[in-house]
Parts: C-alpha cells; sequence; structure tokens
C-alpha cells in the first residue's frame, strides 16, 4: 500500500517530539500573471475569433461586396481530467506524527490532504502549463495536458507562428534581444492600451538584469513584484516560475493565455476500506491560446 515517505524523520517525532512542516511550493496565482483563468471547462470550449475579411475601397454607385464580410475561427481549450491517489493508514502515525498534530488540535489526515493539494498545483505549474506535452497512458504531470510552449512549438512547426531569432539569451545581449523581440510587435501591439507582457524565466531575468547593469552603469529598477517596464517600451518583462529555466520569451496581451479547469480548486473524493483513508484528489487541466495574431516568440524552446 502507498503512504507518506517518512522513513527520513520519523523517528525524530519518537525521540524528540519534533513540530511537522509544510513543503513549500510555488503559489498558484495565474490570474495575477495576466492569465485568463477559466473554471467552467466542463466540454471542449471554442474559443472563437471574430475578424473582417475584404477592405474599404473608392465609392461606386454598383455593389462591391465579393471577398467582403466577417470570419470567425476557432481555437479549442480541452481540459483533461489528472488525479492523485493516495492512501491514509492512521495507525502507522500513531505515536509520531498524530500525536504531535492532537496537540495542536489539527487532523493529520486533513493537513496531508491540504499539503498534496498544494503540491498537485505546483506540479501543474511546474511540468503542464509550459511543457506538458498530453498523452492519456501518461504517468507524470507533465502527461496531464499540452502546456503553452508546446502549442507554440507546434504552431512554428506548422508555419503559423514565424519565431525572432534571437539565439540564446547571455548575459551579454539580453537586453538587446528583448529589444529586438520588442522591435518585431506588430504596430498596433506597439501602441496596444495597456503593457504587452513578456512571459519570461527568472533565469531569463537575471541575464536581462546583468546585462542592463552592464550597459547603463547601475542597477535595474523593477517593481515589487519583479517585474520590468521596458525603456521607452510599450512592454514589461515578467519571470514567471511556470516558465522554469526556459528560453523561451512570450510575448502578448494580457489573457491571452488561457488556463482551463470545471473548478476553483482541487476536487478530493475520498473513502474508507477498513481504517484506511483512500483518497483521490483531481483536477482537469487544460492549455490553449486564444489568439495567435497576439502573440510574439522567440526561437528559443
Amino acid at each position: 500500500m502507498a503512504n507518506p515517505d517518512v522513513s527520513a524523520i520519523a523517528s525524530s517525532f519518537v525521540e524528540f517530539g519534533g513540530d511537522i512542516f509544510s513543503k513549500k511550493v510555488v503559489n498558484w496565482k495565474l490570474r495575477e500573471l495576466g492569465i485568463q483563468v477559466r473554471t467552467n471547462v466542463n466540454a471542449p470550449q471554442p474559443l472563437t475569433k471574430l475578424s473582417a475579411v475584404g477592405g474599404p475601397r473608392p465609392y461606386a454607385t454598383g455593389d462591391n461586396t465579393s471577398g467582403n464580410g466577417v470570419k470567425y475561427t476557432d481555437r479549442v481549450l480541452t481540459a483533461y481530467q489528472s488525479k492523485w491517489d493516495h492512501d491514509f493508514d492512521p495507525e502507522e502515525f500513531r505515536n509520531t506524527y498524530l500525536a504531535t498534530m492532537a496537540l495542536e488540535g489539527v487532523g493529520f489526515a486533513q493537513a496531508a490532504n491540504e499539503q498534496i493539494a498544494k503540491e498537485y498545483l505546483a506540479a501543474i505549474n511546474n511540468d503542464v502549463l509550459l511543457l506538458g506535452s498530453r498523452n492519456g497512458a501518461g504517468t507524470t504531470a507533465a502527461a496531464i495536458a499540452d502546456g503553452w510552449g508546446t502549442i507554440i512549438a507546434a504552431e512554428i512547426t506548422a508555419t503559423k507562428i514565424t519565431p525572432v531569432a534571437t539565439g540564446a539569451l547571455t548575459t551579454a545581449n539580453a537586453v538587446t534581444k528583448v529589444e529586438e523581440m520588442v522591435a518585431a510587435f506588430p504596430t498596433w501591439m506597439r501602441e496596444y492600451e495597456t503593457p504587452i507582457i513578456m512571459y519570461c524565466s527568472y533565469a531569463t531575468m537575471d541575464k536581462y538584469v546583468a546585462h542592463y547593469r552592464t550597459l547603463n552603469g547601475f542597477k535595474l529598477d523593477t517593481s515589487v513584484k519583479g517585474d520590468y517596464a521596458l525603456d521607452g517600451k510599450n512592454a514589461i518583462l515578467k519571470p514567471a516560475a511556470f516558465m522554469k529555466t526556459s528560453g523561451r520569451i512570450i510575448a502578448t496581451v494580457e489573457n491571452n493565455l488561457v488556463f482551463g479547469t470545471n473548478i476553483e480548486q482541487i476536487q478530493v473524493a475520498a473513502s474508507v476500506r477498513r481504517n484506511v483513508i483512500e483518497s483521490r484528489p483531481m483536477m482537469p487541466v487544460g492549455c490553449q491560446i486564444q489568439d495567435l495574431d497576439a502573440l510574439v516568440v522567440n526561437d528559443q524552446a
């Protein structure tokens, strides 16, 4: 039976009565990052784009409707169910964790499920959102759904996206390469009503800061959250944990990256077999990009 691995520290609770602590994990804050979160994805949802075809022309008495009108195009957001099965036998912890938690008035099974929920979301953030690759027969978090980076790579292969050829970013060129990406923005993005978000890894942000300091001889002035509004540009460089150590930069408008599920939190299905609590946390997960025309990326994976 699969149980939490307590071998490394169980003895300390018996001998010293130590306190239990939770592993630190990545915070779940997609909306704060400008990601569109949909919590009603019970079936595949089309992300419909309305655009015009044809164009204006000089006035003439006759009708000239050929080739003019509106066009609808869809990108589909699909959320796939995921799970994290585990069993909890209280008797395995009677004289260790249960003793400590009882003194604090906290149910250990509840605390264990809450910690698994935190790490569940962290696994989705770290392993799915960027480079997840959907495989229904897979055994890892990365197999739950295609991430935004995987979708971008497929669209590059399909020639629907042409990446900006920045090459690898380093401490000697990062500022220059980021500004090359901004130069590739279509005009409407250059003067969009809100700054364009340029998602990057913390490693990329570190290189940008180092190069900026070299070029200008002083420290980069970032906001409290670590974002940086590019000098004289309608863009914000925004490091995000889901980008991990990727060299990819994803420049887009707010809410163009979409995350889909059908609940706001981890759903836990639990049952009892004799005295063993059988638990199955579940969460549907899906990623999509709403409009490829509102996206500029570089050539790094």
